[in-house]
Parts: structure tokens; sequence; C-alpha cells
């Protein structure tokens, strides 16, 4: 009888330890998390570079009307390249949608491929009827876009800023987010400050 209590207080000793254990992995978890910085739109080496001026083309969006890309003008432009086939495009439309409300001084232009079925159920279920939608095999071949999501952001003056692979709203965001900080991408940016002679100051 008094082994059976022993051991059962052993046991209720190990489940008390590993759940410290269990607490204690979930915690270093959560710090590593909160120290991992945001990894930010992947820019490909393709195409041209960020803080050059964007290639030049004009097409037409759905309904007819000319776009033009690459020129100077009043407002920036956000080009979010999708297609009806890729899911990870169809889940950033909504985040695509909301920058294009909140934005003043930018203009959204959805650029696709392919079968003009497949485009116009897209559209229908994404509700795009009225946004800029331009289905054009020529801006995703002077873009070089080789993977989708894709995402490039020109500003007014003809100028790209930023451009990459964006696989979540985090990733849409650092376009705009890298502007601000004068860098081509996060990673860069990330990089530089790392790269930084650290000002120590005296005690």
């Amino acid at each position: 009888m008094q082994a059976l209590i022993v051991s059962n207080v052993l046991l209720w000793l190990l489940l008390i330890a590993t759940a410290v254990v269990i607490l204690g992995l979930i915690r270093q978890i959560g710090v590593l998390h909160s120290r991992i910085a945001p990894a930010g739109a992947l820019m490909m080496d393709k195409g041209v570079k960020v803080g050059q001026p964007a290639p030049q083309v004009t097409a037409a969006d759905r309904l007819g009307k000319p776009v033009n890309i690459g020129y100077a003008g009043e407002r920036s432009m956000l080009l979010f390249f999708l297609s009806p086939t890729c899911p990870i495009c169809k889940s950033l439309i909504p985040a695509v949608k909301a920058i294009d409300r909140s934005s003043e001084n930018l203009d959204v232009i959805y650029v696709s491929d392919g079968d003009p079925a497949a485009q116009e159920k897209l559209i229908a279920d994404a509700g795009l009827e009225n946004s800029r939608y331009v289905v054009s095999p020529e801006i995703g071949m002077t873009f070089q876009i080789g993977k989708l999501p894709y995402a490039a952001l020109v500003d007014a003056k003809g100028v790209l800023k930023a451009k990459g692979l964006v696989n979540s709203r985090e990733h849409l965001d650092s376009l705009f987010e890298t502007e601000m900080m004068g860098s081509s991408t996060l990673q860069e940016y990330l990089k530089t400050q790392s790269e930084s002679p650290r000002i120590h100051t005296p005690s």
C-alpha cells in the first residue's frame, strides 16, 4: 500500500515537472516569435531594379479604357498580379481592396492573364466589377513576373519604389513601409540596420 502511494506521488511530481517544462517552452516560443522581424515581400532579382524608372506599358482594362503604367502622373500605382487559378491571390484580394479604399493618392490595378471566362468569374466572385482590372500578358512579361501573387509599387513620377512576392497582408504592407524607410525591401532595411555601427553613449 505504501509503495502504491509513493508511486502515485512520484507520478504526480513527474506530471507537474512536465507541465512546468512545457510552459517554459511555450514562453520561449513566444519570446522568439516577438523577436523575429517580419520578412516582408520577397523581391526577385529579375526585371527593373527598385529605384529605377518603371517599365512603361499601356494596356486596356476590362472596360476598354487605357491604363498607362510606368508613366508620370498625379497618383502612385499599385500593381497586383494575380490569376484565377491562384488560391493565395484570391485570399489577398480583400486586403488589396482595403488598401485601395484607404489610399487617397494610390491607384490599384489588378493584372492577370488567361481564360476570359475564368477572369470574369473571379471578378464577380471577388466583387471587382468597379476595380481597374487588366487582362494582359504584356504587363507580366514587361515586369518579368515569374511567380504569383506579386505586387509592384510605382510612384507618381514613374519610379519603381518596391516589388516582390506577396503571400500575406504583411507582405503587402511592407511595400509601403520600405518606401517610407528609404529601402527597396524590408529585408534590405533590416540588413542595413544590423550592419550599421552602434553608437555607444557614455555612461
